[in-house]
């Protein structure tokens, strides 16, 4: 950082670092903000009508949920065909492994027009 840079203006920090000794720690700001909670809401539950065990808070957003749950092939088909007829709207097959997460079905889910 030059002389009249703060921590404030440094980019902010990649989720799941830690400050380097010394440095404060981010501002609420800098975090990665949550995505749409009502997507979240909707992921969660859609999964749950498929895989009843599924506990949405212990869930880690970034791990692929068949680590997480016991999710075979025919279980996230059918979340997807699940998420479709919710959303009301086509997912290409092509597209099935970026919704192999919640942070990446909120990703894919955020980032394609509906």
């Amino acid at each position: 950082m030059d002389d009249c840079a703060t921590a404030h203006d440094a980019a902010p920090m990649p989720r799941g670092q830690t400050p380097a000794p010394g440095q404060p720690p981010p501002r609420p700001s800098d975090l990665p903000q949550p995505a749409d909670p009502a997507l979240s809401h909707l992921i969660l539950a859609t999964l749950t009508a498929i895989a009843p065990e599924v506990d949405g808070v212990s869930l880690d957003p970034d791990r692929a949920f068949r680590d997480q749950i016991e999710l075979d092939s025919v279980d996230f088909l059918n979340f997807v065909l699940a998420l479709e007829q919710r959303l009301g709207r086509r997912i290409p097959e092509i597209h099935y492994p970026r919704l192999s997460s919640l942070q990446g079905c909120l990703d894919y889910l955020d980032a394609t027009p509906r």
